[in-house]
């Protein structure tokens, strides 16, 4: 660990699942950021949930006892914006909450076109059936389809609740239609901007994620160290069958954290 550290100049750190679950935040997660902080290490937090704005997330970690300003966090819902500003894209269909559609309202993007340019979707914890008849009737008509992210579930500490992966997954099966873009991680566009920011090098980065499609994935797209935490979706089971290990298997980022206080 401590020739680990010695080399690690940017972290990226997944959310759910990792730092939290639901509204409680995960022991030592706290303790884990300020040992980044004091080694003078570059942290940014990641997440694939488009459910929220970066504002919610800030207030959120703020409640949680974690201080952090905007640009330290980093959202899937960012580059699906940024992919349909830079190509003037101004009627779309969103399949989101009310604070994803304020992101693009915002934007200056119409979010319930009657003739959309393209449709997106989201993590949809307010979904109602209509939301889905419409886009579908959109898909079927051969409106290309934006996924914000990936993945399949969404930890919580109930248990795992379906997340865009599985709504992706209802819009295949009801029209035969797939998303012609998927968001987030594990892509490196999502990222590329702060490695490009710090010059960092692959050595000098690390990810920290409770995925092996996404967080692991995304580690090894970069080619970069990556830490598995079992806190959220993967489990310990899933992790033994991996065939390439990560760098380091921890119960949760506050054992991290121990590790990194007893160097």
């Amino acid at each position: 660990m401590e020739n680990f550290l010695k080399n690690k100049k940017l972290f990226f750190l997944d959310l759910d699942g990792t730092v939290y679950i639901g509204n409680q935040l995960i022991s030592g997660a706290k303790k884990f950021i300020n040992l980044l902080s004091s080694f003078g290490i570059h942290y940014y937090f990641l997440s694939n949930n488009s459910s929220r704005s970066k504002f919610d997330y800030v207030k959120k970690l703020s409640h949680l006892g974690i201080n952090v300003p905007t640009d330290r966090i980093i959202l899937s819902t960012d580059g699906v914006l940024d992919f349909l500003i830079n190509r003037n894209i101004k009627e779309t269909y969103v399949v989101g909450t009310r604070s994803m559609i304020d992101m693009f309202e915002k934007a200056g993007i119409n979010s319930d076109s009657p003739s959309p340019q393209y449709i997106v979707l989201g993590f949809d914890t307010e979904l109602v059936y209509e939301k889905l008849r419409k886009a579908a009737l959109f898909l079927q008509k051969d409106v290309p389809l934006l996924a914000t992210h990936p993945d399949l579930v969404c930890p919580t500490p109930e248990g795992p609740i379906p997340d865009t992966g599985s709504m992706l997954a209802l819009f295949e099966k009801a029209t035969e239609k797939k998303a012609s873009k998927i968001f987030g991680k594990p892509n490196i566009e999502m990222v590329q901007h702060v490695i490009q920011k710090y010059g960092v090098t692959p050595q000098e980065i690390a990810m920290i994620g409770d995925r092996i499609y996404t967080d692991m994935e995304l580690a090894n797209r970069l080619k970069s160290d990556f830490f598995l935490v079992l806190s959220g979706e993967t489990s310990a089971e899933e992790a033994a069958r991996l065939k390439k290990k990560p760098a380091l298997i921890a119960k949760n980022i506050g054992e991290i954290a121990e590790k990194l206080e007893n160097m």
